[in-house]
């Protein structure tokens, strides 16, 4: 399975979910980051004209890093940045499923 028109690689850090004393699970940090593979920067926000700025990026991922869940992180190793996982989705095609990927709605993580 591929991603379209790559223009870079992704990897996956999972979130590491634990249970306070009440119950309330939340992400206390990550994994290692997985291997590397193929993906895209579909939408970069355009708010205040900053590459790198605020906004919600969409991100097109590998199928095979899923299941994806909220918080956990996408990693592209050749520039350092990080984007926090707040939504995705599996896009299928319907003739040729190498052609599947991931839809990811994340935003930048400040460095």
């Amino acid at each position: 399975m591929a991603v379209m028109l790559a223009t870079t690689q992704f990897s996956v850090r999972r979130a590491t979910m634990t249970t306070d004393a009440h119950g309330i699970r939340s992400a206390s940090g990550w994994a290692p980051a997985d291997k590397a593979r193929l993906g895209r920067i579909v939408v970069e926000p355009s708010e205040d004209g900053e590459r790198d700025g605020p906004g919600v990026w969409v991100l097109g991922v590998d199928p095979a890093e899923w299941p994806l869940r909220a918080r956990d992180l996408v990693v592209e190793p050749s520039t350092g940045r990080e984007w926090l996982v707040i939504t995705a989705g599996r896009r299928s095609h319907a003739v040729a499923p190498s052609v599947d990927w991931l839809r990811v709605e994340a935003s930048l993580r400040p460095t």
